[in-house]
């Protein structure tokens, strides 16, 4: 698989995992909203997916190989400040009723930085 090919497969996945995120967010961002400390987690999320959506759109034409790499390391920096502010989640929201969706999420973020790394 030539590079072009494989960076255009990766980065349809990011779109496809960066709309799911965006949309389960902010349904959970409305069950949440009562405590804001604990809604914290999914504003961050919902903003980083919604970058990462309209980066993709702006930059879908370029198709370099300079391109894609500068590319990727702009998601790789963004699914990092993802985990970074789901770890948040983690830690405000233990031992409370909003703690359920925090660890599957971070496991699918966790996935989305080893599909770029890799």
């Amino acid at each position: 698989m030539t590079d072009g090919v494989e960076s255009i497969a990766r980065r349809r996945v990011l779109v496809f995992f960066a709309a799911f995120l965006l949309i389960a967010m902010l349904f959970d961002l409305f069950a949440e909203l009562n405590t804001i400390s604990h809604a914290g987690d999914e504003i961050g999320l919902v903003v980083l997916s919604a970058i990462i959506l309209l980066y993709m759109a702006v930059s879908r034409n370029k198709k370099s190989t300079k391109d894609f790499a500068t590319q990727k390391l702009v998601f790789i920096g963004l699914v990092i400040l993802m985990i970074a502010a789901q770890a948040y989640g983690l830690f405000v929201e233990a031992g409370t009723e909003d703690f359920g969706d925090d660890i599957p999420v971070l496991i699918g973020l966790v996935l989305m930085l080893i599909d770029l790394l890799v």
